[in-house]
């Protein structure tokens, strides 16, 4: 049984129907299975999560991060939840991927949206950055992995930085805000994807926007705090992208490692060297703002 059959027979069971149908895979995930289907004349979306995504996302934190973020009303409605294997039931929302489309004429909604995020009551868990980083190394070198003498001085670099973000306060988000999570429908914006959701510094988020390129981020930045940003305000944003980055080096490091590569016939390991040379250039344009 391929992907595909394996997804219409659960939302078939899930959903007590006989008529689940594929229309599309949705493209943006690294590595998860994320389908379009249609049953009893309703479109949802059915997700498989990838080989080990286990390693990256705790599914009792998903879901009690679904279950807070219902309250804002800016997610699609979860209509089935597995934890155990992380597999996800929601219903579609048919609009506008921001990822899709020219994100800077959206960047007034989007900052709208961040700031109902920030300024709310939400219960997260420390999203603790450092601390995931140091897991996601140690996958990577449970792999064999070793470190290039690059990452580590990229690291450390940033660790002498994080002295200056305690004095931040820390805040509901999302910490996966970039644009192909991100949905406009008619006037609203659904923020949708809360895997990643923790307390953490505001302008994470608005950095999480350089996955569509830094400059994207420096926009929404402006939008967000309404001016054009000052000096400590721009060295969050570049400190944050550049922790992303590092991040996203190891996850990439990973899945070359364990085969994704092969199977997705996408070359994790030049995505790789593609985060350690942005992480490199973040930090040194950091030095000269």
């Amino acid at each position: 049984m391929n992907v595909e059959e394996y997804i219409i027979a659960r939302v078939n069971a899930v959903m007590h129907a006989g008529d689940a149908k594929i229309i599309k895979r949705l493209e943006g995930g690294m590595s998860n299975y994320t389908y379009v289907v249609e049953c009893n004349g309703k479109k949802y979306t059915y997700r498989v999560p990838g080989k080990y995504a286990e390693k990256f996302v705790d599914r009792n934190d998903e879901w009690h991060n679904v279950k807070e973020v219902d309250k804002l009303n800016i997610n699609n409605i979860t209509t089935y939840f597995e934890i155990p294997t992380g597999e996800k039931l929601a219903e579609y929302v048919d609009g506008v991927i921001l990822s899709e489309t020219d994100i800077v004429s959206y960047n007034a909604m989007s900052a709208q949206a961040l700031k109902k995020i920030h300024n709310s009551t939400l219960k997260f868990k420390d999203y603790n950055a450092f601390a995931r980083l140091a897991d996601y190394e140690n996958y990577c070198i449970n792999l064999g992995f070793v470190h290039p003498e690059e990452y580590m001085v990229l690291k450390n670099k940033l660790k002498n930085l994080q002295q200056m973000q305690k004095q931040v306060k820390l805040v509901p988000c999302h910490c996966d805000y970039q644009p192909t999570n991100l949905v406009v429908q008619g006037d609203k914006l659904y923020v949708l994807d809360w895997e990643f959701a923790g307390m953490n510094d505001p302008i994470y988020d608005v950095a999480c926007y350089g996955n569509a390129g830094f400059d994207k981020a420096l926009l929404l930045l402006e939008a967000y705090v309404g001016h054009k940003p000052v000096k400590e305000e721009l060295q969050r944003l570049y400190f944050h992208r550049a922790f992303q980055c590092l991040q996203w080096y190891n996850v990439a490091i990973f899945k070359d490692r364990i085969g994704l590569s092969k199977d997705l016939n996408m070359d994790f390991n030049q995505v790789a060297l593609m985060f350690l040379g942005m992480a490199t250039d973040l930090l040194n344009h950091y030095d000269s703002l």
